[in-house]
């Protein structure tokens, strides 16, 4: 059992790590992401409104989705595989007919080109937040609103063809100050999805997160098995393997 002197011990160590040179080095390039979604923060705080109805105009199919709700888009989480390596989440799943007796979480609206374009989260039958998408070129840029149109968060997510191979997420307090950032980044091999690393990085400690995804594939090419390394500094931790339970080919 960890006595109030370990403890005790266990912050001071914590704390000067934060203070030190490579905590800083580390954290470096992850508060110039916060500085750079700050910028887009503030180009889009205005526009929500317009955004919005201009979104709502172009939707020519619509989903619904139950469950789901830990995860960003629920069922359309951009990650291919955060419900996967993070316990107790999953996607949801799709109503295939919309009843009066459907707890519908997530709406989701679809343009002619057939991108999701709207996501709507619903609490107690009411819209909780809006993510509007947007599209340029390789990158799918979704800018979440609260109901009085303050941004809670800015998704970035990076393809080379259909595969996605950077995903970044800003959440905001107040609109304007982010409290936490998390990317992903991912690489393939000739049967899949290699590996992924993820990081958080809290800029208000500052501290950074990192761990490291390894994958198998099967025969038949779905997910099979992953391992986890895990980084603090100049440290690194080694995982045992474990086995992925979601059938899924990435």
């Amino acid at each position: 059992m960890t006595n109030k002197f370990d403890f005790v011990s266990d912050m001071n160590s914590l704390g000067k790590y934060l203070k030190s040179s490579e905590n800083i080095k580390i954290c470096e390039p992850f508060q110039r992401e916060c500085q750079r979604f700050t910028k887009i923060a503030e180009e889009y705080k205005n526009k929500a409104s317009c955004l919005c109805n201009l979104a709502e105009e172009k939707v020519v199919r619509e989903e619904y989705g139950v469950k789901g709700e830990v995860l960003h888009r629920g069922y359309y989480s951009p990650s291919p595989i955060i419900d996967i390596v993070i316990g107790n989440c999953n996607r949801g799943k799709l109503l295939k007919r919309l009843t009066t007796r459907s707890k519908v979480v997530f709406s989701y609206g679809f343009d002619r080109l057939d991108r999701l374009i709207l996501v709507k989260n619903k609490t107690d039958d009411s819209i909780s937040t809006t993510e509007v998408i947007e599209y340029y070129q390789n990158i799918a840029l979704g800018i979440t609103f609260s109901p009085d149109f303050l941004i809670t968060q800015i998704c970035e997510e990076i393809y080379e063809g259909n595969k996605i191979m950077f995903l970044s997420q800003a959440s905001f307090a107040a609109g304007s100050r982010i409290f936490n950032l998390h990317h992903e980044a991912f690489t393939y091999g000739s049967l899949g999805i290699r590996s992924s690393d993820f990081y958080i990085y809290n800029p208000d400690m500052p501290l950074l997160q990192h761990q490291q995804y390894h994958f198998q594939h099967d025969d038949e090419g779905y997910l099979s098995k992953y391992t986890v390394t895990e980084f603090q500094g100049e440290s690194v931790w080694e995982d045992h393997v474990f086995d992925v339970r979601i059938k899924r080919k990435i």
